[in-house]
Formats: structure tokens, C-alpha cells, sequence
């Protein structure tokens, strides 16, 4: 029978590999390794959430709700499953699926460089049954329409739109050569938001800011940052308040189901 100490390491290891599983979308053996933590150590609530997230990505959503709703027995105001089980219901209730993730999440292009990344939020957002089929973390891509950005999924739905001001400029930094790759980061209809990041600055664009950070405009002003709960419960936890107490303590993203980093300005 092993020892404490030797189920603490066994169970560290795991978690390390039921996160790298979802940072590479391979969800049924994210859903495995966090059962066999859940079955050393039922009470751990992240590896349930973990686990709700890997059959939710599945499109196994009467087990996801199961395992949601186990975690809430024991806090039934766990946010993550509060907020899937939420979306559950409005894939359930449209009859969809929910779109599988299927890329690659590179945790740090979102977390480096100055003026090269930022969250921003989406207006005339897409309704909740569109919204639900999407996971955050989940790559998306910006389109023109009529003179306004568009963000759409990967399957061509339309998300929502950014803030007419922000929009105008990434268009014109597109046009001179810029590329950007999109992560969604909230599907919740009332704050959508997503991820942009500069991967590629034209030499046209050169003396051009994709995200000025010194005198950041109004619709860009909230905290940029990632919290690394996303990419592997579908979900950001925790109220700003929480956020902001906690910073300090946080370390870099995808570390474990706590962890935040703060996107440069």
C-alpha cells in the first residue's frame, strides 16, 4: 500500500499530465487521467471540474452535468460548475453539441511582449445557445464586415464584434500586413471576451502599437491578463475582487487550477 507522501507525488504527477492533456485537446485522456486522480482523492474539486470539462469537450454532457453537479454538492457555489452547468443546459435545451476543442492551446503566445496582446470584449454578442458551443481556450478569427471586426469561430458562426474603435485599428494594421491568432476567453453572453495576439508585424506597421498599453483607450482598460482556469475548466473563476486580492500570490499560466499571469500593457 503506498505511503501518503508516494500518493501526493503520484497524484502531482497526474495533474500535470491531465493539464497537459487539455493544453493539447486530447480530452479523452484528460477525462481518464483525472478520473484516476478522483479515484485516489474524490474530494479534489479542481480534478472534477477538470474532469466535467474533458467530457464536456467529448459532447458527453448528461456525465459532464453529473460531474458538475458533484462538485456542487460540495460547494454549491463553485463558479465553474455553476457557469457549465448553465451552458449545459443551453446546449441541452437547442439540442447542439458543443464544438469540440480541437487546437493546441501555446499558453505563453498570450503572455509576452508588450503592446502585442490584449482581452477585449465583444459587443452585439452571438446568442447564448451560439456562444455555448464554444469553449474558452478555443481557437476563433477576425473578419471584416461593413467596416466593423468581426470575431468568428473556427466553423465560420459569428461571436460578436469588437469595439468599433479597436476594430478600425487592427483593420488597418491587417491591411498593412499584420497577422493576429484569437483565443476565446469567456463565453458567458453577459462579458464575452477574447484573446488577440500579434504574431506577425508587418514592416509597414513598424512604429505601430497593437494594444498601446501607457495610455490604454476606455474599451481596453480592464486588467489584461489570462487566468489559466480557462484552458482547462471552460471557465474563469473567481470575481475581480478575488482577482485582485490573489495577484500577488498567482504564478504563471497553466501552473495549476489558481494560477493567473498578468498580460503586459
Amino acid at each position: 500500500m503506498p505511503t501518503p507522501a508516494e500518493t501526493t507525488v503520484r497524484v502531482r504527477t497526474l495533474v500535470d499530465q491531465a493539464i497537459a492533456a487539455a493544453l493539447e485537446s486530447d480530452w479523452g485522456r484528460a477525462a481518464d487521467l483525472n478520473k484516476q486522480i478522483l479515484d485516489v482523492s474524490p474530494e479534489d474539486v479542481e480534478a472534477r471540474n477538470r474532469y466535467g470539462r474533458a467530457l464536456l469537450e467529448q459532447g458527453k454532457l448528461d456525465d459532464a452535468r453529473a460531474a458538475y453537479q458533484e462538485v456542487l454538492k460540495a460547494y454549491p457555489h463553485d463558479p465553474i460548475a455553476l457557469r457549465q452547468v448553465a451552458r449545459i443546459a443551453a446546449l441541452a435545451e437547442d439540442r447542439r453539441q458543443p464544438d469540440t476543442t480541437r487546437s493546441k492551446t501555446q499558453t505563453r503566445l498570450f503572455i509576452e511582449d508588450m503592446g502585442k496582446t490584449g482581452i477585449l470584449r465583444l459587443v452585439n454578442p452571438a446568442p447564448l445557445n451560439v456562444l455555448a458551443r464554444y469553449s474558452p481556450g478555443a481557437e476563433a478569427e477576425l473578419r471584416e464586415q461593413e467596416g466593423l471586426l468581426a470575431v468568428h469561430a473556427r466553423d465560420g458562426a459569428l461571436l460578436g464584434f469588437l469595439e468599433p474603435k479597436v476594430g478600425r485599428r487592427l483593420i488597418e494594421l491587417i491591411q498593412g500586413g499584420n497577422e493576429y491568432v484569437v483565443a476565446i476567453v469567456t463565453n458567458d453572453q453577459q462579458n464575452p471576451r477574447v484573446a488577440i495576439r500579434e504574431v506577425v508585424q508587418s514592416p509597414a506597421n513598424v512604429e505601430r502599437i497593437s494594444f498601446p498599453g501607457s495610455h490604454r483607450p476606455v474599451e481596453t482598460k480592464e486588467r489584461a491578463y489570462i487566468k489559466g482556469t480557462f484552458f482547462r475548466y471552460g471557465e474563469e473563476a473567481g470575481s475581480d475582487e478575488e482577482e485582485d486580492e490573489t495577484a500577488e500570490e498567482e504564478t504563471v499560466l497553466a501552473a495549476d487550477g489558481a494560477a493567473e499571469e498578468e498580460l503586459p500593457e
